[in-house]
């Protein structure tokens, strides 16, 4: 019997490739050239710039610290909402006006934690702004779709500020990094 549903799966599963298959081998060509252009728009918006050298300071540990400090505060945070929103789909209160309000807070929480982080260093200032700007662009994104459900936004209009974003955490962890590497020669 194992060996006949076994079978039935592959021979359901070969049919639908198949179909999967042939609908996509009639599928424009105008479509699938429009989606290569939005997939290599979406690429570039993710690429992210070299790391910059910054000169290292007396305040570099500081700043690095306020920043680690941020980065643990906002997931701690994330991972808050993510259970209160866990909770609430289990007992089937939860929203999607909720949900964007959430969506709202959390964005809004991240802004204002940014603005006021004490950075002395110009390193430090760089990074904040990076972040600052990909939370900016996610609630000007939120506040498009909160006010019409019906517009759908692609790909890259979805990922706009990414690229910044992790741009800010690759020079923070270079940062980081060279901190330490300046540490362990010290002593």
């Amino acid at each position: 019997m194992p060996n006949i549903q076994n079978l039935s799966r592959i021979t359901l599963l070969a049919s639908s490739l198949l179909l999967v298959a042939c609908n996509q081998k009639d599928a424009p060509k105008q479509e699938a050239t429009q989606q290569n252009e939005a997939a290599e728009e979406v690429m570039k918006e993710l690429k992210t710039q070299p790391v910059k050298d910054f000169p290292q300071t007396a305040d570099d540990q500081h700043d690095i610290a306020v920043l680690d400090d941020f980065e643990q505060r906002l997931q701690s945070l994330n991972e808050d909402i993510e259970a209160e929103t866990e909770r609430m789909r289990k007992e089937g209160n939860l929203t999607e006006e909720f949900m964007q309000q959430r969506q709202r807070d959390h964005i809004q929480s991240a802004l204002t934690l940014l603005k006021s982080l004490e950075l002395k260093t110009e390193q430090g200032r760089y990074i904040q702004g990076l972040i600052y700007q990909y939370w900016e662009q996610q609630q000007k994104l939120l506040g498009t779709t909160s006010s019409d459900k019906a517009i759908q936004h692609d790909a890259k209009e979805n990922v706009k500020g990414l690229g910044q974003y992790l741009h800010a955490q690759e020079q923070l962890e270079h940062w980081r990094n060279q901190y330490a590497e300046t540490q362990a020669k010290a002593q």
